[in-house]
């Protein structure tokens, strides 16, 4: 247990570390929310909630809001949880190598991608609230908390697999691009094909917009992005897992070529 404590400490003084996230999340979200009333057209757009089948109407600054709102927590938590992953991996194997165990690392990386999620999708929510009354806010900080857990899995799994930051930066922004933009009302008001469901932002993006839209909020969409949310920690872990594994070496010595000689 104590392992556990001191791994989940570790794990989240590293995430707090980065001091570029926690800014452009401290500012980008307040200044999106109280821009959008002034970037959108004061009118109503009309759209078809997959999730439900059922068609509404909302004003188009809430739906961009929405859209907003989850297009920056998807890509700072990403960006996080990669670099984060990236700075701890050489240490974490010295750990191991050394005889530390690794269920508590393991452990200790899942309890700080939950607790990032979770303050990340409360300060959304909150700033949303202060502008806005949607109408099931608990769901819609559940629709931002399994945005944020999906995409920092994600950010956990390309730092075990990139080489380098660059990477990692250009795969993060144009994922989240080509899989947030088709879920989105402004881009796609009558969504249809089965592509659609199968992308990660789909449950968040359903969640967040019967949360903040719709008289009644299915929770059938919290299903698909904890589906992704658990394949993506699945695999992290498990790269983790055998990263890390103990490697035994022989310690028997060959003989240098200069002693075969001397010995000959």
């Amino acid at each position: 247990m104590r392992a556990y404590r001191v791994a989940a400490r570790y794990n989240l003084a590293e995430l707090a570390k980065n001091t570029l996230a926690a800014l452009l999340l401290a500012v980008l979200i307040p200044l999106w929310i109280l821009a959008a009333p002034h970037v959108f057209a004061p009118a109503s757009l009309t759209f078809r909630l997959r999730a439900t089948g059922r068609t509404l109407t909302a004003p188009t600054d809430h739906v961009g809001m929405v859209h907003g709102c989850l297009g920056v927590v998807m890509l700072l938590m990403a960006f996080l949880t990669f670099s984060a992953a990236r700075q701890a991996g050489p240490f974490d194997r010295r750990l191991t190598a050394a005889g530390y165990p690794r269920t508590p690392l393991l452990l200790a990386k899942a309890t700080s991608l939950l607790s990032a999620a979770a303050l990340v999708a409360l300060y959304t929510t909150a700033w949303t609230l202060a502008v806005w009354s949607p109408h099931h806010p608990v769901l819609l900080w559940l629709g931002l908390f399994t945005a944020c857990m999906v995409y920092g899995a994600l950010g956990l799994v390309l730092a075990l697999f990139l080489p380098g930051e660059l990477e990692g930066m250009v795969v993060i922004f144009v994922t989240s691009n080509l899989d947030l933009l088709p879920q989105s009302p402004l881009v796609n008001p009558d969504p249809h094909g089965f592509l659609s469901p199968l992308l990660p932002m789909y449950g968040p993006m359903q969640t967040c917009l019967a949360a903040g839209l719709a008289p009644t909020a299915p929770v059938r969409p919290v299903g698909a992005s904890l589906t992704w949310t658990g394949a993506l920690t699945l695999i992290a872990l498990l790269a983790f897992w055998i990263r890390t594994r103990e490697r035994k070496f022989s310690n028997k010595r060959q003989p240098e070529p200069a002693e075969r000689d001397r010995c000959s």
